[in-house]
């Protein structure tokens, strides 16, 4: 079998993961719609005839389920699953750069969470590019910490320790709401504007590395990326 050539290993390493992450974003955004859609006609369907089999106690529960819970637990899952698939990816193109430069060092050799340690690698390794004082950047770090209070404290701002990051990220994003009792609300708009979040970063630090190796990709590529 004939190997790949330079060229074409960076290719598949940079251009072929932005192609893998497209298809995965498509993904989430069409399992949320299809998920909803069900939730919705379910609901519907307890208030029609097809109700009739459940005594008044059992079609409170689930008219109550399907309004509320199936839905919270649908759009809850969309966001560990966005920030799922960016340590993923993140992991996926810190190894990539260490294999093509044949580095010594690798990012997870830095101390702190994955992003602070992307940051150290991209920065002090690699010197790219990226601005990390910039909204996107923030609005990544402030995703990355709704996922961690999703999943270590159930979406309750009450004694979590980056609930200030949070509260930051929800006036600047109107999907986003906080109940009466603390807790990250989150409508379908709000994990499509996440999933959106996630996708122009990895659109921008790929063409980041495809910049690094100028000879290896033309304006086409760039282009049809941008088309993803």
């Amino acid at each position: 079998m004939k190997r790949f050539t330079k060229k074409e290993k960076t290719e598949i390493d940079f251009l072929g993961n932005m192609v893998r992450i497209s298809g995965q974003i498509n993904g989430l955004k069409l399992f949320l719609e299809d998920v909803n859609k069900f939730i919705q006609l379910t609901e519907q369907g307890l208030k029609t005839e097809k109700s009739k089999d459940f005594d008044s106690e059992k079609l409170h529960n689930l008219k109550y389920h399907y309004k509320y819970t199936q839905g919270d637990l649908l759009r809850k899952s969309i966001i560990i699953s966005t920030v799922i698939l960016l340590e993923s990816e993140i992991d996926n193109y810190c190894r990539d750069f260490k294999s093509l430069k044949k580095l010594k060092v690798s990012y997870k050799d830095f101390n702190g969470s994955l992003l602070d340690r992307f940051k150290s690698f991209t920065t002090k390794i690699l010197a790219l590019s990226f601005d990390f004082n910039s909204s996107q950047w923030l609005s990544i770090k402030e995703l990355y910490e709704i996922r961690n209070c999703l999943v270590h404290n159930y979406g309750s701002l009450e004694n979590f320790g980056k609930s200030e990051v949070i509260k930051t990220f929800i006036k600047k994003h109107k999907n986003f709401e906080i109940s009466d009792n603390e807790f990250i609300e989150i409508s379908n708009e709000g994990c499509l504007e996440c999933i959106e979040i996630v996708n122009i970063f990895f659109k921008n630090i790929t063409r980041i590395a495809m910049d690094c190796f100028p000879e290896k990709y033309h304006t086409t590529e760039f282009e049809w990326m941008e088309s993803l």
